[in-house]
């Protein structure tokens, strides 16, 4: 009877609750996998079957949605995952992180689903188990960076290994968060031409493409830090090479956090220079009221004056009635503008 084979002696793939079962019926368990296969050293995958072994050479990768209860019980059954990597195969709410074992490691990774038209683009969370032989991986939500590599399974120009499977995953993920950065960039290259002609923009534009900018610097900062980390551990499945790719991928997320903090001050100028138009817009209509009320206020005050009824008011029988009225209206325009100077409103 045929089983994961494992060159470190450690427990089998398909040992659950003691019984060893051939790999085709593993596969066959209620948790059954979203994807599974065995990886060939030459870039394609094939289907695992009962007279195949997964060894360093042919490595076998079961990718499962962890949401399932079949799912949980069966990582809950297998002997070959330490209990950490088993609780963290399964938790829904995730943070980016590497977890170091002895036989193995297990990584989060967040990412975004690319999506042309629509933002923010949805945020997913990939975890995987990997030893130099199996590959673990769990997700609930699809994940755009899976079905690639699945597609490049299929057209031979996969990963021949592990290690190339943890670099082509990552080199994926990135590669979606890239095409988010870059159609965010070109929004704000729109809105900056935008404001210099001086164009009505929505605030509500403005907000989608400042909270995608917020979310990809959230997933690339602790993720420039994993594969800093990866790639400076001695881990046997991964050489020189592969370190280099995965220092690679690590600088140039640390390129594009760079980028996304320019592109945030880029949108707070953006920002600044609406607010600017808004404030000169508000200034040049309240300038047009006040030149109406200085034409209109000398009018306004002539038809008040010459209607102005003096009958039944103290002395409105003198002479001097009308003349006094004026004295008092001049009067009180004086003090008036001796008040506004006092204040230096003036």
């Amino acid at each position: 009877m045929n089983k994961f084979s494992n060159e470190n002696n450690l427990p089998t793939m398909s040992a659950i609750n003691n019984n060893v079962l051939p790999i085709k019926n593993a596969l066959l368990l209620p948790s059954a996998p979203i994807y599974s296969c065995q990886l060939d050293g030459k870039g394609s995958a094939i289907a695992i079957n009962e007279d195949d072994e997964a060894t360093i050479k042919r490595p076998c990768w079961l990718h499962l949605d962890f949401k399932k209860k079949e799912t949980i019980d069966w990582i809950n059954k297998i002997d070959i995952l330490p209990v950490l990597a088993k609780k963290e195969l399964i938790k829904p709410n995730q943070i980016s992180k590497e977890i170091r074992f002895d036989k193995g490691i297990l990584v989060v990774l967040k990412g975004v689903n690319f999506t042309k038209n629509e933002l923010p683009d949805p945020i997913v969370t990939f975890r995987f188990y990997i030893t130099d032989n199996l590959i673990i991986s769990t997700r609930h939500q699809q994940i755009d960076a899976i079905t690639k590599l699945k597609d490049n399974l299929n057209d031979g120009i996969g990963p021949v290994d592990v290690a190339d499977w943890l670099i082509q995953i990552s080199e994926l993920i990135s590669e979606q968060v890239t095409l988010s950065f870059d159609n965010v960039h070109n929004k704000i290259i729109k809105l900056e031409a935008l404001v210099l002609n001086q164009r009505r923009l929505s605030y509500k534009d403005i907000g989608k493409i400042r909270k995608q900018l917020i979310v990809l610097r959230r997933l690339l900062s602790p993720q420039r830090d994993i594969f800093v980390k990866i790639s400076t551990e001695r881990i046997s499945w991964i050489d020189d090479n592969d370190r280099q790719r995965l220092h690679d991928i690590s600088s140039q997320q640390n390129h594009y956090i760079s980028d996304i903090d320019s592109c945030l001050l880029r949108l707070a100028s953006i920002m600044e220079q609406i607010n600017s138009f808004l404030a000169e817009s508000i200034n040049k209509r309240i300038y047009l009221m006040s030149l109406f009320t200085i034409i209109f206020t000398p009018i306004t005050f002539l038809t008040s004056l010459l209607g102005v009824n003096l009958a039944g008011i103290p002395y409105s029988d003198a002479k001097w009635a009308f003349s006094a009225l004026l004295v008092l209206l001049i009067g009180i325009c004086i003090a008036s503008i001796i008040w506004l100077k006092s204040k230096k409103w003036m």
